[in-house]
């Protein structure tokens, strides 16, 4: 193979192992929150599978605050739908909602799709709003 080559593969590489020996997992580990209190989810039993524990605590998440606003708000309206897509859970009087159970640092897409949304949002006289579940306990209890 080319050096050249090999150096530039190499080079992606490394950054890529300084990275990752960078990152810290053990405060993110250890994350609890509400949801995970209400159905007694310990960080261990999260850890054992996030993805599934995440997509079902987020659904929970969003169908708790979505019920909420049914109940509560007079200027109520379920998702709003463009297409396929449903850019916000609800809206409310002038507020586009959507909620998310977490957001991680590697949500790029998730994050400009968040931007596209808000842009539309705006100009359909609606303002973005993102309920997010957050880590509000005290994690040495």
């Amino acid at each position: 193979m080319n050096s050249t080559i090999e150096n530039q593969l190499r080079s992606i590489l490394d950054q890529y192992k300084t990275s990752f020996s960078e990152k810290i997992y053990r405060e993110e580990n250890e994350d609890f929150d509400v949801l995970m209190d209400v159905f007694a989810i310990t960080p261990e039993l999260k850890r054992e599978n996030r993805q599934y524990w995440g997509s079902q605590l987020g659904r929970c998440w969003q169908l708790l605050v979505c019920k909420l606003f049914e109940l509560c708000c007079e200027d109520f309206k379920p998702a709003m739908k463009i297409g396929s897509k449903e850019p916000c859970d609800c809206v409310v009087g002038k507020d586009a909602i959507d909620t998310k159970y977490r957001i991680g640092s590697g949500d790029q897409g998730t994050l400009e799709n968040f931007q596209k949304n808000a842009e539309f949002f705006r100009e359909q006289g609606l303002n973005p709003v993102l309920l997010i579940v957050s880590s509000a306990r005290d994690k040495t209890r």
